[in-house]
């Protein structure tokens, strides 16, 4: 696993897709209001929204509170209930809304909707990216038409994106306070450099030297399920920008994506080897972690590689010094990807 939260990981997947692919230029802004609007919520969520707004002081006035402690012995049991193993074996659908700010208004990043072995995230301008071990695509709107290709991964295999671990990064942080009233909420902080700069990097808000992040979580006490997210930067000079808040839902439909004849259509060609042709992709050339993987993919469509790196470099040598340019749809290919 990366030092960055899987579910930002998630974030990034679709966002990188997102910019490569210039599917996604534009992001639905809503206010802070308007969030607990448009985000899809169970009844507990909503509940965790009334709880929030009443809580939502900084950290310095719930340390005022008398009901505020650091009980981590608390937060370890609700950490615990919500750990990747336990929603496993449940088999819960998920959500995860993924905001950020830009121009001092939150932003919808993309939804991502999960079951165990599959994701399927959804922006708001119609492109979808879906994923698991069968079949993996992305699907958007490119000059007024509809356009799905496949999405190939890597040596790491799809569990490095769509196993999801809902926390940050534990073994950084300090618990700095907790509180127990209608939810159950903790705020940590983290200062280790590697995870403040891998967290702030690529967002809404860029890493500065000597910055420092609070987490804020916030549980419903009834289920012990997390609910929401709050990632805030700290500045070396006292002052905070909310980064990204998530929120979470739970048993969540999960969508058909082969509802419309175009999908139905795609997967059926990715199913017959007569319409396919073979991608022979050779990762880590050279080393002791080479390893081929062979993929058959519909003849007339492009595709993109990604790895725990996300969109990837690709090469047509094993020196990995020609780098791939996409031409030709119908003719097999061998490749080749350097690992880190």
């Amino acid at each position: 696993m990366r030092s960055k939260s899987a579910i930002k990981s998630a974030a990034l997947l679709a966002a990188a897709l997102c910019v490569v692919l210039s599917g996604c230029s534009e992001k639905t802004d809503t206010t802070s209001d308007e969030i607990t609007k448009t985000t899809t919520v169970t009844e507990s969520t909503e509940t965790a929204s009334e709880s929030t707004d009443t809580t939502a002081n900084s950290s310095s006035d719930t340390d005022a509170a008398e009901s505020t402690t650091a009980d981590k012995a608390a937060f370890d049991e609700y950490v615990a209930y919500n750990s990747l193993e336990r929603s496993k074996a449940d088999g819960v659908n998920l959500q995860l809304d993924f905001y950020t700010y830009e121009d001092d208004k939150l932003s919808l990043v993309c939804s991502n909707l999960c079951v165990p072995g599959k994701m399927f995230t959804e922006f708001d301008n119609g492109t979808t990216i879906y994923c698991s071990d069968e079949l993996s695509f992305y699907r958007l709107e490119e000059d007024g038409e509809m356009v799905i290709n496949p999405i190939l991964f890597g040596a790491d295999g799809l569990d490095t994106f769509i196993t999801f671990d809902p926390f940050f990064a534990l073994e950084a942080e300090t618990l700095l306070w907790t509180t127990s009233d209608k939810q159950f909420i903790a705020e940590t902080e983290v200062t280790d450099k590697e995870y403040v700069e891998d967290c702030l990097s690529g967002y809404s808000l860029e890493y500065e030297e000597g910055m420092g992040i609070h987490n804020k979580y916030t549980f419903d006490k009834e289920t012990k399920k997390l609910l929401e997210l709050e990632v805030t930067a700290l500045y070396p000079d006292g002052s905070e920008q909310i980064d990204s808040i998530v929120k979470f839902s739970y048993n969540v439909d999960f969508p058909d994506p082969l509802a419309s004849e175009e999908y139905k259509e795609f997967a059926d060609a990715a199913n017959d080897t007569a319409q396919c042709r073979t991608v022979r992709v050779t990762y880590a050339p050279n080393t002791d972690k080479e390893q081929t993987i062979e993929y058959n993919i519909p003849k007339g469509h492009n595709f993109y590689i990604f790895t725990d790196n996300f969109v990837t470099e690709i090469y047509t040598d094993p020196e990995c010094s020609q780098a791939f340019v996409s031409g030709d749809t119908s003719g097999d290919l061998e490749l080749f990807v350097p690992l880190d």
